[in-house]
């Protein structure tokens, strides 16, 4: 495979075919209360951006999305929430894999073959995949902690040949132990004892010294993801914290609550380097599918969570901070797909892709929804298919459809039982509030290639 290939150029149809009316959402509780200025927001004509993933974290594990009792405690996402643009319907894929994919190229899984967790002998990520970094014309670029996008056939140096410059970090999907653990730095293999967590803070602070601007960092937590192993004590944040008080005979939800909590201790020391090489960076934090089941808490239902296409499976905790942006709540529908065209939109590039919208246009109130639909799925084996499992999803503003291969279809209004309880396909008739949308959101998958 040959990385020096012509870039590609495709058109950039909207998922959909209408411009929902409904607008971004006015100023939250936390903006109003630190009186933002309406001064103009500043751009910066090529940002350096970096890009944090948490892995396994849904929004029931953040404070500032609301929706569940006794949160962690997260006080540097909670003040990154506080400076930017918080999106409260943010979709990406129920599994880890898939949704590093599908960031990384813009384009979603049905299209890389990339559906489920990638293991050493399963299909991997293609090299000849356009990604970030490539995309990213005159970028540095630097990958930091999990990337769990290749497999043996690629080796160790699969992060290099995709095309980031430095990597450093874990290349499988898991750590066995956070603090034993198989390192790599740009292909050169060791073990490292050093609690996971913190190495990736270590080498994120490492490559923003080290890399030439404008760069771009991709920097991928292990946490909260299982082994739940308990954090050292000099990362527990709160007085009052999980980590901070974890018994000999905490449950595995409580340790994953305080793998949390170390992480975003961990973050606010990346953040604090940030400011002292560029506080004018974009900042985007995304979790890479919902919470764990082991974690998940009432009111949410843990056979929703991840590995499914339900809500909580693929909902996840967007954030994004940096000098060009408004701080508010938006409420438009938005994929993780859409990172792509929006870093490449910043920088200043030409690069698109298929399932991919700037995010750009919401970095200040009042621009409608640029997607009518947003879409999710999971399926096995990866590559292209025929598939023994391919559950598929889209919602509109208000339905949604879910689709498999062995069940009969599914549809939840989400403005009235957004927990997903109450199934309205059995009852669904020509007559019955929805029937219209539940026709389009099926000619839409049709239309995709995955009805």
């Amino acid at each position: 495979m040959d990385k020096q290939a012509p870039m590609r150029f495709i058109s950039l149809p909207l998922l959909g075919t209408s411009i929902l009316l409904t607008l971004c959402g006015g100023m939250s509780a936390v903006a109003q209360g630190q009186g933002f200025s309406s001064q103009t927001p500043r751009r910066k004509v090529v940002p350096n951006i970096i890009l944090i993933l948490g892995d396994d974290l849904g929004n029931d594990m953040l404070s500032g999305y609301g929706e569940a009792p006794n949160p962690p405690c997260t006080p540097n996402i909670d003040q990154l929430a506080a400076e930017g643009v918080l999106f409260r319907n943010a979709y990406t894929n129920p599994t880890c894999s898939p949704t590093r994919a599908q960031v990384l190229t813009g384009r979603h899984g049905f299209r890389t073959g990339v559906g489920f967790p990638i293991s050493p002998s399963t299909t991997a990520l293609a090299l000849s995949e356009l990604i970030l970094p490539e995309a990213l014309l005159g970028y540095d670029s630097s990958a930091i902690g999990k990337w769990h996008l290749s497999n043996n056939t690629q080796g160790p140096t699969g992060p290099n040949q995709s095309g980031f410059v430095h990597y450093a970090g874990s290349l499988r999907g898991a750590v066995p132990d956070y603090y034993s653990w198989q390192k790599v730095i740009d292909g050169q293999m060791s073990v490292s004892t050093t609690y996971a967590t913190t190495d990736t803070a270590d080498e994120a602070i490492i490559a923003m010294q080290n890399m030439q601007p404008p760069w771009f960092l991709y920097v991928s937590f292990n946490a909260p993801h299982v082994p739940a192993h308990v954090p050292p004590a000099n990362l527990c944040p709160c007085p009052s914290g999980f980590c901070t008080n974890l018994g000999t005979n905490s449950s595995v939800a409580d340790r994953i609550k305080a793998a949390t909590e170390a992480m975003d201790t961990e973050l606010g020391r990346i953040m604090t380097a940030l400011d002292a090489i560029d506080p004018d960076a974009l900042v985007v934090f995304l979790g890479d599918n919902g919470t764990a089941q082991q974690a998940t808490q009432s009111p949410y239902d843990p056979s929703h969570a991840k590995g499914t296409v339900y809500e909580q499976g693929i909902n996840v905790p967007l954030i994004i901070k940096g000098p060009m942006v408004r701080n508010y709540e938006c409420d438009a529908l938005v994929s993780s797909s859409d990172l792509f065209a929006t870093f490449v939109d910043l920088a200043g590039g030409n690069a698109t892709a298929e399932d991919s919208v700037s995010l750009v246009p919401y970095f200040t109130p009042g621009t409608p929804s640029l997607r009518s639909m947003v879409y999710a799925e999971i399926f096995t084996p990866n590559g292209p298919g025929p598939y023994t499992r391919h559950d598929r999803c889209l919602r509109s503003a208000q339905y949604k459809l879910i689709r498999t291969l062995t069940g009969q279809d599914e549809f939840y209004d989400l403005l009235a039982d957004p927990l997903e309880t109450q199934d309205l396909f059995p009852g669904l008739t020509p007559s019955s509030a929805g029937w219209a949308e539940y026709q389009a959101l099926v000619a839409e998958l049709i239309a995709m290639g995955v009805g």
